[in-house]
């Protein structure tokens, strides 16, 4: 039996995981602030305490040692610095803002796809003075793999992108969700829906993560992870109407003019290569359109309370109905015009 420590162990991912180590028969401790609570369906300790503090991750921890630890959340640099030497193998999340320029900006050229681990990034992060978010996650990158090569554990670094599935901390798919149970037809989407946006079911990302934790060829990598196959946003769109008995109508219009801020329509298609997960035996556990009809039936058995955070995380303007028509009958007027 392993000792396994999963820093966030209640949210989509960390659930997931979570489940698979006690089938697997693992002992599972979980650090999270305890701020909602999950049924796991069986015994796990759970540690309160806010991860994203090094003090209280020090503390809540105090001398314990594990065979195994998987950081989902929290801050990985306390992580690093408090489990050093005092595990066998770190799994440690970061994310799609490893790869500087992930957020081109409208109009610029992009960078090849499929996005290679190894690829260097498609600009110097001089070039992006805003991006901070890229260079924190490359920072920590960089802390696993000194930590690593001072002999503190063996490590394995897993790129995660749009998370998806139950209690999903962005309900992405709630964009569509939502727009079906209000009785939406009309859909706005950027770019005809033809953009390409990287997802992870959290039960496919959770297999992923097992699978790195033991692998014998995963210690000292980097790997993507998500779904094997990627959906346009006009695909998922069409999955979620038709798994809840809906369908849209859907009015192409240039992501420049994005009246609602499709969450989905971002500046840059972020397709994975996941050629290097795939080679240690990885595969989909959930194949990507019935796993999107599965976050799509969920949420709507589950709806997301209407001006929450929750729903605010998508954009403030994600659904103003009544901007989104007058971008519609504006572009169709355009249009009829040319």
């Amino acid at each position: 039996m392993r000792t396994v420590l999963v820093v966030g162990g209640t949210g989509p991912t960390g659930y997931a995981v979570v489940r698979r180590l006690l089938a697997a028969g693992d002992r599972v401790t979980i650090v999270h602030t305890g701020a909602h609570e999950v049924d796991f369906g069986a015994a796990v300790e759970h540690v309160h305490t806010d991860p994203t503090s090094l003090d209280a991750l020090r503390a809540a921890l105090g001398s314990r040692t594990f065979d195994v630890a998987v950081s989902t959340s929290g801050r990985l640099r306390h992580v690093v610095a408090v489990l050093s030497g005092r595990i066998g193998r770190l799994v440690a999340v970061t994310g799609l803002p490893a790869y500087t320029g992930w957020q081109v900006p409208v109009g610029g050229p992009g960078y090849p796809l499929p996005l290679r681990e190894g690829d260097p990034p498609a600009r110097p992060l001089a070039d992006l003075p805003g991006d901070k978010l890229s260079a924190g996650v490359q920072a920590g990158e960089r802390l696993v793999a000194e930590a690593e090569a001072a002999g503190a554990f063996e490590a394995a670094i897993l790129r995660y992108t749009m998370v998806y599935g139950p209690h999903a901390y962005i309900p992405f798919e709630w964009y569509f969700v939502r727009r079906v149970l209000d009785g939406r037809r009309e859909l706005a989407l950027e770019g005809d829906g033809l953009m390409l946006p990287q997802r992870g079911y959290a039960d496919n990302l959770a297999a992923a993560v097992l699978l790195t934790m033991t692998h014998p060829g995963a210690a000292g990598r980097t790997f993507n992870v998500g779904d094997e196959q990627v959906l346009s946003v006009a695909a998922i769109a069409a999955e979620v109407a038709g798994a809840l008995g809906h369908s849209f109508d859907v009015v192409g219009v240039p992501i420049s003019a994005s009246p609602c801020g499709n969450p989905f329509a971002l500046r840059q298609n972020t397709v994975f290569d996941l050629g290097a997960v795939r080679a240690l035996g990885y595969r989909d556990v959930v194949g990507v359109a019935e796993a999107t009809r599965r976050a799509a039936v969920w949420l709507a058995e589950h709806p997301v309370a209407a001006g929450s955070a929750e729903e605010l995380s998508l954009g403030r303007h994600a659904f103003d109905y009544a901007r989104e028509d007058r971008a519609v009958a504006v572009y169709r007027s355009a249009l009829a015009s040319i």
